[in-house]
């Protein structure tokens, strides 16, 4: 019987995320170097969800199901796609120059592949950075992102050349290693220290070597479950069964030693079911929970045709790799593909850390009210605080309404480790006898961490229990041409209205026509709106009232400060010419428009009328007498 391995291995391994750089949230703003029109979408419908449960990997298939912005393979020196290899599925990352010239030409796909494991990058994100030069052979075309919703996009720390079509997505080049690898600059130190991690796990179970086949015997209730394995006898291993092991639990397999390895295995069982057959209903969680940590290898050849299952961690290795591959692949040297259509299937590993999926997280805010006048804060206050990151190439931002009472509330819970949230509160709500300091948001910003739920304290300081506030004032100015006939003393009545916390309220002030400023409220809460209207004006005679007028037509409070509003009334004479249109006198015309006769002309005509009337009247009078006659 084995001592049982405590689980603090794999909770320091996903330490680790902390370290990783999760990539693929940027898009790339430059122009591909094709314009090939993109593949249609097959993940268009919405966001596919982010990572598979434990136990839940999917089978190989041809459409993307989960996201993941990890790195899929990791290639420490340069990096090679020959003869006819096809596809690297997942996030690409090459430290050093990148090539891709297939013997026969044709299509090599990353990121996306025509049918893996499903687990991608989310559609836009980077799905190849190279830090050196990337080189597309002359019948090689290099397909980034296919199938996805935004391509994939692609950065270069040198040069660019061949045929390369993102499907959407952008390429940029010239950014220089650590730019163009950003955030995994470090990644060669990331999979040092995890493969040395890892090697320090402590033996669970044995394994039993004869001929040609392994037997790896667990003990049931490890997790992780650890084996080693000698670089003497690997290369003679072509048949791996696993026995005896807990349901679903990562499995560790420590290659220990210095020699030269050729592994070629070509059969793969759990508890006697064969599991590297594609049509194999447990193929993505057996390939999902299994790694080789070939910790001092220098050489290293994954040969045959077969499925390799399993996850393949070579920090101080050269590779070269003629199989299909599934799980991550991270060689700290120089990589070779070039395989019969062999491709790499991006399962990652569940015991976590830099081989793991990415992981996501969340973040909460409550509010916090100090300060004199914080008692007069009702609890169920509400204040705005408004968020906002970078997802997918995109600006995401949302809003959570944070209570009085200091009521925790959730924001996200499922953003990627490393996404960086920012924070900004809007829209202070006014409170008669309150006056707002400046917010203090901590943590100012939140970087996601792997499932932590980072809590944001939004304080409002209240600086004093002064209302901020002002007010407005009213003054009369009467003109017209019947203006003269307004006493200095006459009373006019202006109504006020104005809506505060929901309620409308209204007033009245008297202002005198001699122009006298009468003061209206001054303690409206800043912000408050004041519309007027002038009701029952003052019956005088000799004056008809135009319409009044006021200016400005409305007040908006400010503090400390009292706006006056001057009310405008038009007299005009009831004899003479009314008001006009602009609170002037109308001038007479005649029918046609033209201005009327005035003066001597006008006096005439009407002495003329005036006699011609006189003359009618006496004629018949005449003819009436003498019919009585």
């Amino acid at each position: 019987m084995h001592s049982r391995a405590p689980r603090s291995p794999r909770t320091r391994l996903r330490s680790f995320t902390s370290l990783l750089a999760i990539t693929g949230l940027a898009l790339m703003g430059a122009v591909a170097i094709t314009a090939a029109a993109p593949a249609a979408p097959a993940n268009a419908a919405e966001p596919l969800p982010i990572c598979p449960p434990d136990g839940e990997a999917p089978p190989i298939g041809p459409l993307p199901t989960y996201t993941d912005s990890n790195v899929a393979v990791y290639v420490g020196g340069d990096y090679l796609a020959t003869s006819s290899a096809a596809e690297s599925e997942g996030l690409l990352l090459v430290r050093g120059n990148a090539t891709f010239d297939k013997t026969s030409g044709g299509v090599f796909n990353v990121g996306a592949v025509g049918a893996g494991s499903g687990i991608v990058p989310a559609g836009g994100g980077t799905m190849l950075a190279v830090g050196g030069d990337l080189v597309v052979g002359p019948t090689t075309n290099l397909h980034v992102g296919a199938n996805i919703t935004g391509g994939g996009a692609v950065k270069v720390g040198g040069t660019s050349t061949g045929t390369v079509d993102t499907n959407g997505a952008g390429i940029e080049t010239g950014l220089g290693q650590a730019a163009a690898m950003d955030p995994n600059a470090d990644f060669q130190t990331v999979i040092t220290d995890t493969s040395a991690e890892i090697a320090g796990y402590p033996v669970t179970g044995t394994g039993l070597v004869a001929g040609n086949q392994v037997q790896f015997v667990g003990t049931p209730g490890d997790d992780p479950q650890v084996f080693t394995l000698d670089t003497g006898a690997i290369s003679a291993i072509t048949e791996i069964s696993f026995t005896a092991l807990p349901a679903d639990v990562p499995i560790v397999i420590n290659v220990t030693g210095t020699d030269d390895v050729a592994f070629s295995p070509n059969y793969f069982a759990i508890d006697g079911v064969r599991v590297d057959d594609l049509t194999s209903p447990v193929f993505g969680n057996a390939a999902s929970r299994i790694l080789w940590n070939f910790t001092d290898t220098t050489s290293l050849l994954i040969g045959g045709t077969s499925q390799f299952m399993g996850s393949i961690l070579a920090p101080t290795a050269d590779a070269e790799i003629t199989a299909s591959t599934n799980g991550r692949v991270h060689i700290g040297g120089d990589l070779t593909t070039r395989g019969a259509g062999n491709e790499q299937h991006n399962y990652p590993w569940t015991g976590g850390g830099s081989l793991g999926c990415q992981q996501v997280g969340g973040f909460s805010a409550a509010k916090d009210v100090t300060g004199p006048a914080a008692g007069d804060v009702p609890a169920d206050t509400e204040f705005t605080l408004e968020y906002s990151y970078e997802l997918g190439g995109e600006t995401i931002t949302g809003q959570l309404t944070l209570l009085a009472d200091g009521t925790v509330v959730d924001g996200p819970q499922d953003l990627p480790v490393g996404t960086v949230v920012d924070f900004d509160e809007i829209d202070l709500p006014v409170i008669p006898g309150v006056s707002w300091g400046t917010p203090a948001i901590s943590p100012e910003q939140v970087t996601i961490g792997d499932d932590e739920n980072t809590l944001v304290t939004v304080t409002n300081p209240t600086e004093s229990g002064t209302l901020m506030a002002g007010g407005f004032s009213l003054a009369k100015s009467v003109g017209g041409d019947a203006a003269a006939a307004v006493p200095a003393e006459t009373s006019f009545t202006v109504e006020y209205r104005y809506e505060l916390d929901g309620t409308t309220t209204t007033g009245r002030i008297a202002v005198l026509a001699d122009g006298t400023v009468s003061q209206g409220p001054q303690d409206l809460p800043t912000g408050t709106v004041v519309s007027f209207t002038e009701v029952d004006l003052p019956e005088i005679d000799g004056v008809e009232w135009g319409e009044p007028t006021f200016s400005p037509e409305t007040v908006t409070i400010s503090t400390d400060e009292d706006v006056l509003v001057t009310v405008t009334n038009t007299a005009g004479s009831p004899d003479g010419p009314g008001p006009g249109p602009d609170g002037g006198t109308d001038t007479p015309t005649d029918g046609d428009g033209d201005l009327a006769e005035t003066g001597v002309t006008g006096i005439a005509a009407a002495i003329a009328g005036a006699a011609a009337l006189l003359a009618a009247g006496v004629a018949l009078l005449l003819v009436r007498r003498r019919r009585t006659a």
